[in-house]
């Protein structure tokens, strides 16, 4: 099966059990190279207690290439399905996300989210189902941290089976630090995206992405 597009590091918290991996590996050839960070997380330990095999993570990477892109991918502890449907808490959409968090000294308040303070990443890629069909969406939301909209723009993604994948482009996503954290988790909107019914399903452990 293939369809393609041609808490808490939200939360400021790190879960117990679970286990962050650096991967250090650099891929040389043809003068192209590539670097990688992957998080591994356990089966069986969603927040929400019979949610399905495919919110349950067990792995995410994020590699970056030599022209900038991010490749952004999850494992999942089961296959995702044609329909999905709406697993509960989930009444609009459920997501499969990665997080960055470009500046630990900034917590952007506002859209995803509508709750009073801010929340940490700064950029935000995401998979969805909203009932009907998928998406790839990025949110850049540096902007809010100076008054101005978030800047939400489609991407490519793909699913196989029990993997999602998604590419953001540097052009998106820009100059980044030469060290920052970044997570993957799944996620459930009960309300309209950008409401108050947002909840996690499953989160990992941060990592650190330090070429």
């Amino acid at each position: 099966m293939m369809r393609s597009l041609s808490s808490c590091i939200l939360a400021g918290c790190i879960p117990l059990g679970v286990v962050a991996v650096f991967d250090g590996a650099r891929a040389m050839a043809d003068e192209a190279w590539s670097l990688s960070s992957t998080v591994s997380d356990p089966v069986g330990d969603t927040i929400y207690n019979g949610a399905p095999a495919f919110q349950d993570m067990v792995l995410g990477r994020m590699t970056k290439t030599a022209s900038g892109d991010f490749e952004l991918h999850m494992e999942l502890a089961g296959s995702v399905p044609a329909d999905p449907g709406m697993p509960p808490p989930a009444r609009t959409e459920i997501w499969w996300v990665w997080v960055f968090d470009l500046d630990p000294t900034t917590s952007p308040s506002g859209y995803p989210f509508r709750e009073a303070g801010g929340r940490r990443p700064e950029f935000i890629v995401y998979v969805s189902w909203n009932g009907s069909e998928f998406a790839g969406t990025a949110i850049d939301r540096r902007p809010l941290l100076t008054g101005e909209e978030p800047i939400i723009t489609p991407v490519e993604f793909d699913i196989s089976d029990t993997m999602v994948d998604a590419l953001l482009p540097s052009t998106l996503i820009g100059e980044v630090p030469a060290s920052f954290e970044w997570g993957p988790l799944t996620f459930s909107w009960s309300g309209p995206v950008g409401s108050e019914g947002n909840h996690f399903v499953d989160v990992a452990a941060l990592a650190i992405f330090n070429p």
